[in-house]
Formats: structure tokens, sequence, C-alpha cells
């Protein structure tokens, strides 16, 4: 019988090392008396020792020591000066196996352990099956039996047993899903999902091909096409609860492998699997087009608004010449008629001198329609495109259950107004309609002599409940984006038991009198210092001029000649190497591809050689199709299909990890920082082709669409976390998701933004997380401070401070302050989604308004630290330049395709972001290696500095080769 494996050879390799540094050394392996008293009784120090390290694996992990095991030198080291031995006498231990084997029964007679059996394989299958109904992850179930036999006091078997155990388990879990869902499908159901493997119609193309195809550019057409896929999935009538019975993690496992799996290879599968697939895919489908259709919504009402300041923008230059003309006829009448008074002549006839009354009318005309106020305003045009709307906006209204909070109510009556009107065609509105959500800017173009103007109210309310889905007043029950808030948010209950056992995870005191309290005494303190040191001039490069602060621009250090010398002399000796050869290397020393697991088995690939070849394309922008043809022994359906099954997000973001982990504990990255701190910052890509029609302009950047890939850097140049944004999204919202989720050994505690990296919510949050948040903020007079209470008490400092904090705000909402931080950092909801919706909130959230309070009481303190520490304007400038550098290296990188995304998906857009920023890390990783080794080199030639090593950078590629034909020598050494 061949052997079950469920981990890859990197997790079977953790699981199987003891442990060798000194805290893990410490928390599992100091001996207490008894234990001394035992080992006290062997005679021989080598048999002490051995007896004493099996001792301790027993205890951690819970295994017997085995036949010839090395041992890490620092644990046998760590037991040897507990028991007073030397450490060397270990080799001379079990020369005799039944001496192990006799200790071992001591043991566990001493511990009272039983030994594993047949019972106990039967019972934790019996005790894991509902676990792996959860989580299905391999790594996740060995973990889990480990720690309960550990618990149980049962010897843990050999590895491979446990493997065999949880490849079992995970079988039985299936099936236990399988027969959960088709326990809720009907016959109807069954025959219903056979059909949509069918052709349909006259086309070659079925219903579920159909409905996988992605969405496509934001326009009337396509939303209308993707309600008509809805309305296909509607007539499913597959319930809700088919989701409900899947736990989280499976349903987003069955989901992509039903998007993934070929329709005639799905129709191979037992029916149990097959039904179980389709129906938890096509109702995630299902919630992903409904926030694709109001995603477009959002964007087609932005296009709209665009479109219609570029018109009025237009108008306004067109009509400058008739304005022009205009008040040069104007300024002649009026010369004329004051020379008419004066010399008492007939006004009449001197008016008729310069122009006929005719032309004289005219121009009053012209002059009369120039300055209505509404050609100075871009809602003006808007309503031309109402047309456009109206070609979706009715059928979107009529099949989507939209629902409100208080904030929303008015909206969401004014659409149930439209929606009715729609239905019984209607063309002129109720005579009681609301409008208390109509704005300021709209009222005039909306309130007329005879009423309200129908086209002007319905553009209105589309464009408010645009405005209020971002927020979350409006939300949309099913949906995975623009669900209630609250949905987003651990249950009550989840919160009161954390707050019961004090375990609410967050960094600051969660009383809030006494948080209050701490931070008022420590910003009255602060503002006191600051005003003392301007009282005495004894603020570096910052003074306050006219009731503004002036701040000299930042000088970095200069870099010493002999510096630069050293730095060419160790460039100089880095060899040349092709990018192929380089991520094989990096891979034998990190094991990154093993993190690319097939999405069924979890198993890795074992065609390395194409997985490499999706990596790569992904990371230079080639595609798969020019990949095939510039590299040997793949063809575009072997590295389609190995993309489909093994390349994904989660799998990216591993591998960056094992990348990332490994490059932090080399000496030279230590040179750099410790890892502890971090910045972040968004590089523009251009889209082409086929991808224009799903990106933003930003103006910022040009007139041509494009995406952001925002990235974040440690201090020791390794970009650890990147993801795909909107060009027209602020960089704040995203800066917590790479703090969070980068999945690393890294302890990011302080983090550096450029100034569109923050707002009064980010710095809430982070300060609430755990993490010292610390932007680069432009036009620094500009910036107020806040405080407690009156500002008299710092006289010197009015100028600079604005509105008092408002304390009732944050105690009032404090319970749901901590709430909402303790979603995010358990992971309910992701930080950027959050801090999206608090953004968007209008003005009278309660919860919005008192985060923007902490905010703003964070802010003031970092304001304070910024002017008084340059050496803290240093780091954050240090930090944010690495970021900027590894961004032109990135930009040599994604060289093909002229440096444009031209995906059709999102999806296949985010792999494009992570493929790039994968080969750019191992880029990163092998020029540190390597400088490591030219240091050493240089060293024996010259002496220099071991901080002239800080000047170095592993962010070079001139001795790269990225371009030709990409050939895998994986049997070679590179």
């Amino acid at each position: 019988m061949p052997r079950r494996t469920v981990l890859s050879s990197s997790q079977r390799a953790v699981f199987e090392a003891l442990p060798s540094v000194p805290d893990l050394l410490t928390r599992y392996y100091v001996l207490d008396e008894d234990e001394l008293a035992l080992i006290s009784k062997c005679r021989r120090p080598h048999n002490r020792l051995g007896f004493a390290l099996q001792l301790c694996l027993i205890k951690f992990p819970g295994r017997a020591l085995r036949p010839e095991e090395e041992i890490p030198d620092s644990l046998v080291e760590f037991i040897a000066e507990q028991i007073g031995e030397e450490s060397e006498v270990f080799s001379g231990y079990a020369d005799r196996d039944q001496t192990r084997r006799e200790h071992l029964k001591t043991l566990i007679k001493f511990f009272r352990l039983s030994r594993f059996g047949d019972s106990h394989y039967r019972e934790m299958v019996r005790w894991l099956t509902p676990i792996a109904v959860d989580n299905p992850k391999s790594a996740f179930l060995v973990g889990a039996i480990l720690n309960e036999l550990r618990r149980r006091k049962i010897l843990h078997p050999a590895l491979s047993v446990v493997e065999r155990l949880v490849a079992q388990v995970k079988i039985q879990a299936d099936r236990k899903v399988y027969n959960e869902v088709n326990g809720l499908l009907s016959d109807r159901h069954q025959a219903d999902l056979e059909f949509w493997l069918n052709p349909r119609g006259e086309k070659s193309q079925s219903r579920l091909s159909w409905i996988r195809q992605p969405a496509g550019r934001p326009s009337p057409t396509n939303v209308i096409l993707i309600m008509e896929k809805l309305a296909a999935i509607r007539q499913l009538d597959l319930h809700t609860e088919v989701l409900d019975a899947v736990p989280t993690i499976r349903r987003k496992h069955l989901s992509q492998e039903g998007n993934r799996i070929a329709v005639h290879n799905l129709g191979m599968l037992n029916e149990q699997r097959r039904y179980t697939i389709m129906a938890v895919c096509i109702l995630e489908i299902k919630r992903s087009l409904m926030d694709e259709v109001v995603n477009m919504h959002d964007r087609i009402i932005g296009s709209l608004m665009r479109r219609s300041q570029r018109k009025q923008a237009a108008q306004l230059q067109d009509d400058a010449k008739n304005i022009k003309t205009t008040v040069n006829v104007f300024s002649k009448l009026g010369q004329a008629l004051i020379k008419a008074r004066e010399e008492h002549l007939d006004p009449w006839e001197v008016i008729e001198a310069q122009l006929s009354w005719d032309d004289f009318r005219a121009t009053v005309e012209a002059a009369e329609n120039l300055s209505q106020p509404q050609r100075f305003d871009y809602l003006h045009y808007v309503d031309t495109s109402f047309n456009q709307i109206r070609r979706y906006a009715p059928a979107m209204l009529e099949h989507f259950d939209f629902r409100a909070s208080s904030g929303g109510r008015d909206v969401l009556t004014a659409i149930d107004i439209i929606r009715d009107m729609n239905k019984t065609g209607k063309r002129k509105l109720p005579d009681q309609v609301p409008t208390s959500f109509i704005p300021k800017r709209w009222q005039s173009f909306i309130f007329e002599a005879d009423g309200l103007n129908r086209r002007y109210y319905e553009l209105c309310a589309l464009s408010e409940l645009r405005n209020r889905l971002r927020s979350g007043d409006v939300w949309v029950p099913g949906s995975r984006q623009f669900e209630d808030f609250n949905e987003y948010l651990m249950g009550p209950s989840a919160f009161r038991q954390l707050q019961e056992s004090r375990e609410i995870p967050v960094a600051v005191e969660t009383d809030c009198t006494r948080y209050i309290s701490e931070r008022k005494e420590l910003l009255g303190s602060q503002l006191e210092d600051f005003q003392r040191l301007l009282r005495s001039n004894d603020l570096d490069t910052v003074c306050l001029k006219n009731g503004r602060l002036s701040m000299q621009p930042y000088r970095g250090n200069s870099v010493p000649d002999e510096a630069k010398q050293f730095s060419q002399r160790v460039y100089a000796e880095l060899p040349r190497i092709k990018i192929t050869d380089l991520l094989i290397e990096v891979d034998q020393w990190t094991g990154f591809t093993e993190q690319f697991t097939h999405l069924r088995t979890g198993q890795p690939s074992q065609d390395k050689e194409s997985l490499l070849s999706v990596i790569l394309s992904d990371g230079i922008n080639l595609g798969l199709t020019r990949m095939a043809e510039a590299s040997s022994g793949a063809s575009y359906k072997q590295l389609s299909w190995v993309s489909d099954w093994y390349v994904r997000s989660e799998c990216y973001s591993r591998g960056l990890a094992e990348i990332t982990n490994y490059h932090h504990i080399i000496p030279l990255a230590g040179q750099w920082g410790d890892g502890s701190t971090s910045s972040s910052d968004g590089q523009h890509f251009p889209l082409g082709s086929v991808g224009r029609g799903l990106g933003d302009v930003n103006a910022r950047y040009g007139r041509d669409p494009g995406v952001i890939f925002y990235t974040h850097i440690s201090d020791q140049y390794t970009p650890f976390h990147s993801q795909l944004i909107n060009a027209t999204a602020r960089d704040a919202t995203y800066v917590l998701d790479g703090l969070l989720y980068h999945g690393s050994n890294l302890n990011i505690e302080e983090h550096y933004t450029d100034t569109a990296g923050f707002t009064d919510h980010v710095f809430a949050l982070c300060h609430l997380l755990g993490f010292r948040f610390a932007p680069r903020i432009r036009n620094i007079g500009d910036v107020k401070l806040y405080t407690f209470g009156s500002a008299r008490r710092w006289t010197d400092l009015e100028p600079l401070i604005g509105s008092k904090l408002k304390q009732k705000d944050i105690e009032n909402q404090w319970e749901e302050i901590l709430r909402l931080a303790s979603s995010i950092r358990l992971g309910t909801v992701t930080a950027s989604l959050i801090i999206r919706k608090l953004a968007s909130y209008p003005r009278q959230n309660k919860l919005a308004l008192a985060i923007r309070e902490l905010g703003r009481l964070e802010r003031t303190l970092f304001l304070l630290d910024w002017v008084k520490k340059p050496e803290l304007r240093s780091r954050v400038q240090a930090g944010l330049n690495k970021g900027e550098s590894r961004n032109a290296l990135a930009r040599a990188v994604f060289f093909n395709r002229l440096g444009e995304v031209r995906d059709r998906s999102f999806e296949s857009q985010c792999y494009r972001t992570s493929g790039l920023n994968l080969v750019v890390a191992a880029i990163i990783l092998w020029n540190t290696v390597y400088l490591e080794k030219a240091v050493e080199k240089v060293r024996e030639e010259m002496d220099v500095p071991d901080e002239f090593q800080s000047y170095l950078s592993p962010l070079g590629w001139d001795h790269i080769n990225l371009t030709g034909d990409y050939i895998w020598n994986l049997g070679q050494n590179p």
C-alpha cells in the first residue's frame, strides 16, 4: 500500500524540527526538581544526558528520541548545563538500543503516558473529523492532532502515521460536507445542475461556463449581462442554507475548484461531489456578481460625473472667447454712454452709432445666457447621460433588495418611488417625495418653478445610493462587499466573551476612563514640552512664523567617499546570472515553490519547470502564450493547467513569506534594519488592450486608465506584501492590510507612508492594533493640533490648535471601537474594507466620528514628536527612500507589453501584482546573499568599518539577464 502523505517536504520539516532558539528552549525545557532527581538516578554522564534529552522530547513535542537522531547543538548544551554535564558526552548515549528503550519505559511511567495504538487511532479519527469539516488544511490538522495527543498524554507516533490518519479524516470530512449539501438539494435542483453542464441553445458554451466568465469593463451593457446571469441563478432557486452548511474555508476552496475545473471534467466526478461543488460555486458567483453590479454602478456614476466636468471645462473654454467679445462690446457702450452724459448727447443715437439695436439686443441675450449659474456647475451636463443610466438602472432597482439604516432611509424611500414609477410607467413624480437626501449642489437643478425635475431627481437618487452603499448606510443582503455594517463585525456575544476573559486583542488599555486619563496626561506633557522648546528656540530646523509652523526641508546624510568606493568594489564582485537560474537557486534555499499547492489535493507541483515558468510570466508581464514560446519543454496547455490549479493569491503570499523569512535572518540584512519598521507606497502601472476598461483614470498619472500595485517593504528591503488597488483609491485605506496579513516572521512595530497614506481613521486603528504610524506629512504649516479642553494653557501654541477633542464621542462609542478593532485583529473583517466604509460614512455616524476623534488625538501626539525629533524625520525618509528604490527595480522587471497590465479580469491582474513582487523579492534575496559573499572577499583585501555595509543596497539588476529564452536547468546547480 503506497504511503499517504498530506504534507509538503517543507511542512514536514517544520513538524520534525526541534526547538533550538533561546526563548523556545526556556519555554519547553527548563527542568524541575522532580525531573532532575529522576535524571540523577542514571549512573554514567552520557546516560544522564541522553535520558534528560529523551525526557525533554517527551515533554515537547511529545515523542520519543529516535535511534541515531540528530539533536540541535543548542538544545544539547541547554540540557547539559542544567544537569552539570559536558554536551560532548551525548555522542556515547544509546550505543545499546536497549538502553534507550528502557529509558523510554521509565519516562512513560513517570509521566503517566500511553503509547499510541489502534484504539487511539480510531478515537483520533472520530475527534478530528468535525474539525476537518471546518478547516481541511493538512498542516492545520496535523498540528491539531499533535497538540491533542500531547494534551491527552499519548506518545506521538511516527509522523507518517499521523499523515495517514489525517488523509483518512479528510476523506471522511469531505463526504460529510457532500452529504450535508446534497441533503439540501431536491431532485429538481440536481436535474437543473446537470442541465447547467450542457451547452445552452445553439451556443457551445454551458451555462456554468457562461456565468464563470469575467464581468468585463463597467458599462450599461455589462450590467445588463450580469443581471441576466443573476436571473439565471435565481431560477435555480438554490437556498442560501447551502452556504450556511459549508464552513468558510471550505466554501472558498469549493468555489475556487468550481471556477477552475473544466466543465467536462466536472461531469466526470461522482454526483455528490459534483453537486456540492456546483451549488457552492454558483452561490458564491452570485455574491460576486451582486458586488460587481454595485461596483459597476459606482464607476458608471463616477465616469458620468467626470465626463460632465470635462464638458463643463470645455464649455468654459469656449465661453471665454464669447465672454471677451461681450465684455468688449459693453465696455465700448459704457464709454459711449459716459461720453453722451458728459457732452449732453442723445444716448440712443450714441448706442446705435456703436452697433445696431438688433445687435445690441442679441449681445444682451448672449450675456444673460453666459451668466446663467448652471453653466458654472458640471451638474448642468449630467442629464445628457440620463438615457445611458436608464439602460440598466430599472433592472438593477427591480432585482436588488436594498436595505438601509437611519442614514440611508430617505434615499431608499426615493429609490422605492422610482422603482414603482418604472413598474407603472408613470413619468411625473408624486406630490410627496423625500427631498432631505438632496445635496445643496443638486437643489437648483431639481427644484423648478412647476415642481421637481424627474430626470435630475432620479440621477441624484442614484448618485446618493452610490454614496450610501459605499458607507454602509444602504446595503445589499447576500452580497460580499456591500453587506450590513454589523455583519462585518464579530457578534456582540463573542465580544462579551472576550471582555469577560480579558482577552480583547488590542494593544491599548481597554478601560476607557484609564485610557483617556493616560492619553490626556501624555498629551498635556507633550504640549508643555513643545511650548517650552519653541520659547527657547531649541527646536532644530523648526520655528513658528506668522502663526504657522515652518520646517526646513530634510537633508539626507551624505555617503562618505570611502563607503562609495567600498560599495563599488562589492557590486563589481556580483556574478552575472540569468533570471531563471536565480529563481532556481532561491527556491533551493527557501523552497518557496512548495507553497504553490494543488487546489484539490494540497500537494506541491511535481512539474516545477512549468510552475516556475508561470510565476516568471506573471513577474515579468510576459503572459503564458509567449512564455510557452520562450521556454523549453512546456506547452501553453501545460502552463495553463498549472496556473489554474497551483497558482493562487494565497500561494503567492505563502511563497513570499518563505523568501521574506529566509532574508530576515541573513546577517547583512541586519545591517539595514532589524525588520521592525516598514514603509508602503503605491506604484502606478498603465492598463492596455482589454484591460483598459477595468481601470480608473487618476489625473496624477495622466489621462490613461491604470492600476496601483501597493507594496509594503521592510527596513531590510524585503517587499513582504503587495496588493492591487484602484488608481483612484487612497493609499491610507490599505496600510493595515500589509501590516496584518503578510504571514511572515517579521514583527513590524513602526510604519511609514507618504502624505496620501494617512487619515485620522488609520492613525486610530494603527494605534489600537499596536503599530506606530509615522507618515511623512507635507505642508506641515497647515496641520492643526487638537487638545482636550481649552487651549489657553498653551498660549504660544494657540495659532496651531484647532478644535477641541470630543471626549464624549470616544467614551460613548468605546465598546464599539474595541469591537471593531477586535474584528480586524481576529480576521472577522479585512482592515481595508472597514476603513473604506468608515471613510464613506456621512458626518452623523457616531462610530466613524469617535474613531476620527481618536485618530486626531494620535495624530497630534505624532506631530509633536515629528517636529521635536529630527531623528524620527530622518528614519521616516530613509524608510520611504527604500520603497521608492524598490519601485525602480519593479519597473525594470515588469518590462514586457510596454509595462502595461493587459489582463481582462481582476483576478489575473492580482496575479501580476503578486508575481512581480515575488520575483522582485527573490532578486533582493539573491543579491543579499551574494553581496554578503562579496563583502567577505573585499574585506580580505581592505579594512573597512562594519557601518559601511549599511550603505549597500540589494536592489541592483544590471547583472541579471531578464530577457531571452527562459531555460530551466533544474538538474544542475546554477
